[in-house]
């Protein structure tokens, strides 16, 4: 689906006059028309990364339930004192059998993920189109004034100097939200890896080896594991 174009701005008069007040005032038009098409893209009562973040960290812990050693060294001594790592492998134990649902649920929160990072697509053209307009502006004011009486030049090029930190703002919100886009791409990379390659994988290996004593497919089911983990942590990584 193509995206929509960001909307027309009005553009810098041709001419200018010394009237105070109206040089006080250059480019409020241009400021209320980007006030009243200021894009909310992305935004959320409930960010789907936090969802993300639990069902990635459940599944993490099911895909450890088959090693009590690494789940006991990732518990601090004092969780071990207090029996958190057996506690830690009750849970796991739990959640092993259902780690088709917590792969539905990390699925689930991706695809509203993709939605929000379509969203800020939008807002990324949206704020570097006014970024363009606000420098456009600008230039037109540093242009009108060059003219004008040095009372007049001052009161303006204050304007031109507001417009300009507007338009920088816009680029560097711009910068920022592309930022974390690349860092959710990635993310919905992984997640996308482990529900299509890995997962169907391993739970065929896993069925094949339960009927089939054979040590191939142990080690095969046993591979495939060790990469659903790494795609795990990988995408956990990529987590605020």
């Amino acid at each position: 689906m193509t995206a929509p174009s960001p909307p027309a701005l009005p553009a810098p008069p041709a001419t200018i006059g010394t009237d105070a007040a109206v040089l006080s005032r250059y480019g409020e038009v241009l400021l209320q028309a980007l006030t009243s098409h200021a894009s909310g893209g992305g935004t959320y009562d409930d960010d789907p990364r936090n969802g993300l973040v639990e069902a990635l960290s459940q599944l993490a812990l099911a895909l450890q339930a088959d090693n009590p050693a690494r789940l006991r060294r990732q518990t601090s001594w004092w969780g071990r004192l207090l029996g958190r790592d057996v506690e830690r492998q009750a849970d796991a134990d739990a959640l092993q059998a259902q780690c088709g649902v917590l792969l539905l649920k990390a699925q689930a929160h991706a695809r509203l993920l993709g939605t929000v990072l379509e969203a800020s697509t939008q807002a990324v053209a949206v704020d570097l189109h006014a970024a363009q307009a606000l420098e456009q502006w600008a230039d037109a004011g540093t242009a009108l004034g060059a003219d004008l009486p040095a009372d007049a030049r001052s009161t303006l090029q204050q304007r031109v100097t507001h417009l300009r930190t507007l338009a920088s703002l816009k680029r560097v919100q711009a910068g920022q939200t592309q930022l974390l886009q690349a860092q959710d791409t990635a993310l919905l990379d992984h997640v996308q890896r482990i529900a299509a390659v890995l997962m169907p994988a391993w739970q065929q290996a896993v069925r094949a080896s339960s009927t089939q004593s054979h040590a191939r497919q142990n080690d095969q089911a046993a591979q495939l594991l060790g990469q659903i983990r790494a795609e795990v942590a990988a995408a956990q990584a990529r987590l605020p």
